[in-house]
């Protein structure tokens, strides 16, 4: 009689562990596709249904310069190469008293701003009016 309840027993925790999806699966999904940990959205491969999340910039006209204040680097043309650092260029940084002067808030979709930089500088360049701090959508 107790070899059978073992056997019953065991028979339950069994099923009740084949039965749990994250256990007998080992954190996949339907089809055996593994799981992504996605924390305040769908994960990068699901389809947006309209709308993503669009990076942050903030663009200074004055010294053609992006900061990317998501990942809090900036953005700046060096002897025609496109560089991104944590600090400031090094004729900026030097200086006294650091003025970059007017900004225009950016969304962009993409976190290379400098991609549309030709635009940025025909649209924001110092002879247009900048009101403080514009926005801009891309």
């Amino acid at each position: 009689m107790k070899k059978r309840v073992q056997i019953i027993l065991g028979v339950m925790i069994l099923s009740l562990v084949m039965m749990t999806p994250t256990y007998a699966n080992g954190n996949k999904g339907k089809g055996g596709q593994k799981k992504d940990k996605v924390h305040g959205g769908p994960p990068a491969w699901a389809p947006a249904h309209g709308y993503r999340a669009k990076q942050r910039h903030i663009y200074y006209p004055e010294h053609n310069i992006y900061y990317d204040t998501q990942r809090e680097v900036y953005i700046y043309l060096d002897m025609g190469r496109w560089e991104v650092s944590a600090r400031l260029p090094l004729p900026l940084r030097n200086s006294r008293n650091i003025d970059l002067g007017a900004q225009v808030a950016l969304d962009i979709s993409s976190d290379s701003p400098q991609f549309y930089n030709d635009e940025h500088r025909s649209r924001y360049q110092s002879g247009n009016s900048i009101n403080g701090s514009e926005r801009g959508s891309y």
